[in-house]
């Protein structure tokens, strides 16, 4: 189990992501983020996985934050060398 707060959740349209994060939950996720970035800026294209525990992981929260809301058990955060994203190299 982490020993910080990150946890993302979704409103129950599904139109909202939230993210809750203590300091230490929150820089864990900006080096996570400047890794992917630093990877894709080389020309790869990089993806992480963050899971709950209850998902076989222990980088994210498992405790609801918010009434309402729905726990997010897996992000999968993608990097992409140019700002087209993901289009170029998506099969049709």
């Amino acid at each position: 189990m982490a020993e910080y707060l990150l946890a993302f959740e979704v409103d129950e349209e599904t139109e909202q992501v939230f993210v809750h994060g203590d300091p230490a939950g929150l820089e864990y996720f900006a080096k996570k983020l400047m890794d992917i970035a630093a990877e894709a800026k080389s020309g790869n294209f990089p993806h992480d996985h963050l899971f709950t525990e209850e998902w076989g992981g222990h980088e994210l929260s498992s405790q609801q934050q918010s009434e309402n809301m729905k726990i997010i058990n897996h992000v999968k955060v993608f990097g992409w060398p140019t700002s087209e994203g993901g289009k170029p190299y998506v099969k049709t």
